[in-house]
């Protein structure tokens, strides 16, 4: 041995050459370094709540703290939790779940990375409408998928168009993740505007949809927020409807996410959860 210091390069995984810099992770960089200047600055990056947590939540996590519910939960959440939510999803969205159609992470993003780890085989197809929050894409690539653009244009208030969904939509389709209100467009998607939607996906059974539900309460103008499984039943038994705390709340740091689907979906996201296999077998397919 000389004392030098060996050097050795590291190789990433192959898995994360389809996956660039978070465009947020820019913005943010970007507009930090504007702060620094002294410019004047509103960042649109991460989406960051003006206001603080509730102060009966930060008093109920002291209470909880205090009394010692500080150890590993279940794996899907606590009892307590998922009863909340169930009754969350009947008196606010007039869905009825039960605790095994129910399922907890840390945070949205996770709920999305399970279903997709769950229920995606190399070459299956996720229409995302775009303009979309990045992770987005990233997670479908990882997970073995691929995604497929569809853009929401400017004369449709930049909300998903129904011949458009139809176009796109092939024998490898198997989700279309809508989000509504929008990130980063802001487009929401009333009764009216949404029904056009779940008629498409009715002609198309074999396509799945995620219905990304996180900024319900950030709505203005009078607006009534709808999610397509409360407006079209008979969807709710091949449709994941995904929510979390970070919005609504203000918890954007507190990683609690939700969501509600069927069993069979519910039960493969748990066993996937568990594995955190980068790559997932090959799936057998989920059935309504």
């Amino acid at each position: 041995m000389d004392g030098t210091t060996q050097q050795s390069d590291f190789r990433p995984a192959g898995r994360l050459g389809s996956i660039g810099v978070s465009e947020i992770l820019k913005i943010g960089a970007a507009a930090a370094r504007l702060k620094r200047e002294g410019r004047p600055v509103i960042v649109l990056g991460a989406g960051e709540p003006d206001f603080d947590t509730p102060d009966n939540v930060k008093q109920a996590a002291e209470q909880a703290i205090r009394a010692g519910k500080t150890k590993y939960p279940p794996l899907e959440g606590t009892p307590e939790l998922k009863a909340a939510i169930v009754e969350k999803f009947r008196r606010e969205n007039g869905l009825s779940y039960a605790p095994d159609e129910v399922t907890v992470s840390s945070g949205a993003k996770a709920i999305l990375y399970n279903a997709f780890m769950a229920s995606l085989d190399p070459g299956d197809e996720v229409i995302l409408a775009a303009p979309y929050w990045t992770t987005y894409a990233d997670i479908v690539r990882i997970a073995g998928g691929t995604p497929v653009d569809v853009v929401c244009r400017e004369e449709n208030g930049f909300r998903l168009a129904a011949e458009d969904l139809e176009r796109a939509i092939t024998p490898r389709t198997r989700w279309l993740l809508l989000n509504s209100p929008s990130n980063p467009s802001g487009a929401a998607y009333s009764e009216a505007n949404l029904r056009p939607i779940t008629e498409v996906l009715l002609r198309h059974p074999h396509v799945w949809l995620m219905s990304d539900d996180i900024y319900e309460h950030l709505v203005y103008d009078g607006l009534a927020f709808v999610t397509a499984a409360q407006i079209e039943p008979s969807l709710k038994a091949r449709t994941l409807t995904v929510n979390g705390v970070s919005k609504a709340y203000a918890m954007t740091g507190w990683r609690i996410g939700y969501a509600g689907g069927p069993k069979s979906l519910i039960a493969a996201m748990r066993r996937g959860s568990r594995a955190r296999s980068p790559w997932p077998a090959p799936s057998a397919r989920l059935q309504p």
